[in-house]
């Protein structure tokens, strides 16, 4: 049985013709926006909040998770790292191997291919695409983070906001 839930979720659709010096502070499009907001919405609604998010410091990432949290009503912990800006998926692996046993479920926002890399990594290879936005949920078999390991996991469910049929979206 499965002791730990991961949670990863990509940020949301970004605005490559808005003004930024720098890919760090890339914003959200408008279609990114709508998703966070839909994705905060139903993970709420679905009664899957995790007790601690951990994000990128990125600004398409940072604030697709500060949409998700406000307008969902999340009661959680937020943390943004960036060291998760870019990572790979070894690196995403020591950030949760960092964290509190007393911590259940635990959420990751953060970029492509990294999400969909960690994936394979904890569950068996499994290849998922994964779009922005969308929320996974890996199952551990792990008693402690610092067991994270590869293929210790299952992926449960894959969430795109394309995939919600909802009153949210028009």
């Amino acid at each position: 049985m499965a002791n730990k839930k991961l949670f990863i979720m990509r940020h949301g659709k970004s605005d490559w013709n808005a003004q930024f010096k720098r890919d760090h502070e890339r914003p959200l499009a408008a279609r990114g926006v709508e998703a966070a907001f839909l994705m905060g919405k139903h993970i709420q609604s679905i009664r899957q909040v995790p007790e601690l998010v951990i994000s990128s410091n990125a600004k398409r990432a940072a604030d697709t998770i500060d949409i998700a949290i406000s307008h969902g009503s999340w009661e959680t912990r937020l943390e943004k790292k960036r060291q998760l800006y870019l990572a790979s998926a070894g690196e995403a692996s020591e950030i949760i191997q960092q964290v509190s046993n007393s911590v259940k479920t635990l959420m990751l926002v953060a970029h492509e291919p990294m999400c969909s890399s960690l994936i394979a990594e904890l569950c068996m290879g499994a290849h998922v695409k994964f779009p922005t936005a969308a929320v996974a949920r890996i199952n551990l078999n792990i008693d402690s983070w610092a067991e994270l390991d590869s293929d210790t996991g299952r992926l449960d469910w894959l969430l795109t906001p394309k995939s919600l049929v909802t009153d949210y979206i028009k």
